[in-house]
Formats: C-alpha cells, sequence, structure tokens
C-alpha cells in the first residue's frame, strides 16, 4: 500500500492535486478539512469540537485529529493507497501516522509532496476561496493570516528530520496546476506502484 504526503500552507493547492491523483491512480484522498467540514456540516459531537478551533484559524487538537483519521484508514485498508491532505501538521501527528500504519501492517510514508508558495499569494488565494466556498476559515484576512502564522509556527518544520530527507520533494505551489500534477505523476511513477 501506498502512501503520498501532500504538505504545505492551507491553500497551497494541496486539495486541488489530491483530487487529479485520486482519478489518475485510483487512490484514496484523506483530506482532514473535509472530513472535518463534514462533521460540522452535519452537527455530530466531533463537528461542534472542531468548529471552534477552525472558525478561530488553529490546529484541532493532535489527539482530536489522530482518533479521526485512524478511524478513517481503517476504512481504507483493502485500498491501493492513500494520499494525505493536510494530515500531518504536528510532530505528534507524524508519529502517530507512521504507528498506526505499523500497527495496521499497511506500509510506511513513501513520499512527501512540499507545497511552497509565497505568503502574499497564498493570502489572496484563500480570501478567493472563502468568497467562492464560503468556508468561515477563509472568508476574512485575520483568520487567514492566524492560519498561516499556525502553519509556519507549527506545522512548517514537521518534516526537516534526516530521516524523511530522501522522502520529500518539493514543489513550486505557484506554479499552474497542470505543470504540478505532471511533476508529481512523474514522481509517483517512479515508485512503481
Amino acid at each position: 500500500m501506498i502512501h503520498i504526503i501532500l504538505f504545505g500552507p492551507p491553500g497551497c493547492g494541496k486539495g486541488t492535486q489530491a483530487r487529479i491523483l485520486e482519478n489518475k491512480f485510483g487512490l484514496v484522498h484523506l483530506s482532514t478539512g473535509m472530513i472535518f467540514r463534514h462533521h460540522i456540516k452535519t452537527k455530530t459531537s466531533l463537528g461542534k469540537l472542531s468548529r471552534y478551533y477552525i472558525n478561530r484559524g488553529i490546529l484541532v487538537p493532535d489527539k482530536i485529529t489522530t482518533n479521526m483519521l485512524n478511524i478513517e484508514i481503517k476504512k481504507y485498508i483493502q485500498s491501493k493507497g492513500i494520499i494525505y491532505d493536510g494530515y500531518p501538521r504536528t510532530k505528534n501527528q507524524v508519529f502517530s501516522l507512521e504507528k498506526t500504519l505499523k500497527i495496521l501492517s499497511l506500509g510506511r510514508i513513501n513520499i512527501i509532496f512540499s507545497f511552497g508558495i509565497k505568503k502574499k499569494l497564498l493570502i489572496n488565494r484563500l480570501l478567493k476561496r472563502g468568497k467562492t466556498s464560503h468556508r468561515d476559515d477563509d472568508s476574512d484576512i485575520i483568520t487567514v493570516q492566524r492560519r498561516i502564522e499556525e502553519y509556519k509556527k507549527i506545522t512548517s518544520f514537521i518534516w526537516d528530520e534526516k530521516k524523511w530527507k530522501n522522502n520529500k520533494i518539493e514543489i513550486n505551489a505557484s506554479s499552474s496546476v497542470k505543470e504540478i500534477s505532471f511533476f508529481i505523476e512523474k514522481k509517483i511513477l517512479n515508485l512503481n506502484i
């Protein structure tokens, strides 16, 4: 089973690329954001809990996120592979994912695509997305800036350890959707899935 991480700040294009990969390779797309928003929309207890954090532009605590994701991973143990979009976001979440994959004998993290993009472009993208998708966490400049700061402070360095050096591939997220997906597809095909 293959495990692909799409990593980068909110609004850098991870979701778009995950959907392209899902269709192209028949992989499962797990987006923590989409899962949380589904729970918020259907007013589950997880939704009520996560809404508090998401609407303030801060990360949902590790324990809540990890438990939710582990339930999702177990649903897809027969699949060809999983694309993780928006997870892991902390060092603890990296350890938890590795542990879960090991316990369930699902292999290991194969490749990490790290999306890099300039802050100004990111802010514009998020505010534009907020207008079109009516997402609370993208609708005002203060929340958007807080989300980017949270990413910089907590998430941006989680794959910097030496052990991930050969798994991590940098991507210029300001390139076109087509260029990025072509680049990613090439790298995935090299994994021989």
